[in-house]
């Protein structure tokens, strides 16, 4: 990724952020306070926004916060509140589940971080829904899997070409996706993410 890279997507999602906090307004009737949905799109839009930054704050900076274990039931509520925005947003359910996972440990924030923004990449395909989330763990590897028929983005199959589309969030989830030693592949079964343990 080329400094030019960075910009380029950042200026790109920022531009859609934009015009996202927009569509809001436009919605909405200017002589009443915004209705309950309206507030929900600003709101999620805001978030969008500081998550964005961090995004290109971390690929231009090289600094991510430091990673921890967390036990199963911790890591999982604290994915879901990432993923209820969205859920929301698109209206469209999102469901994560693990079997056998009570007293297992998990890595945090940076793995759920990275699941919700890839979540948030594949949700479109799942309109209206529900997506589902299925965590599992090996001796070897914390284990992601969307089941359904969401493709992988085309810029996180493994060699993109050079014409395939960049944004912020995509080079974000390949930089720490690298880092974290997470191999993503697409599946009959939908995405499956695997990170060392």
């Amino acid at each position: 990724m080329t400094s030019e890279d960075l910009w380029r997507a950042t200026l790109h999602d920022f531009n859609n952020l934009l015009a996202g906090l927009q569509g809001a307004l436009d919605l909405s009737d200017p002589r009443l306070p915004l209705d309950a949905r309206n507030r929900l799109r600003l709101s999620t839009s805001i978030e969008e926004g500081k998550t964005l930054i961090a995004m290109a704050r971390a690929l231009a900076l090289g600094r991510r916060p430091e990673s921890g274990l967390v036990p199963w039931a911790e890591w999982k509520a604290g994915l879901e509140a990432r993923m209820e925005p969205l859920a929301e947003l698109f209206r469209c359910p999102c469901h994560l589940s693990g079997t056998g996972l009570e007293g297992s440990i998990w890595p945090a924030p940076l793995l759920q971080d990275w699941a919700a923004a890839f979540t948030r990449q594949i949700l479109p395909w799942s309109v209206p829904g529900p997506l589902r989330l299925e965590a599992s763990i090996t001796p070897e590897a914390w284990v992601l899997t969307w089941p359904g028929d969401a493709p992988l983005p085309l810029g996180l199959k493994p060699d993109p070409s050079a014409d395939t589309p960049k944004n912020l969030p995509i080079l974000w989830l390949r930089a720490l996706g690298k880092d974290m030693g997470i191999r993503l592949e697409e599946t009959p079964g939908g995405p499956v993410a695997r990170m060392p343990r």
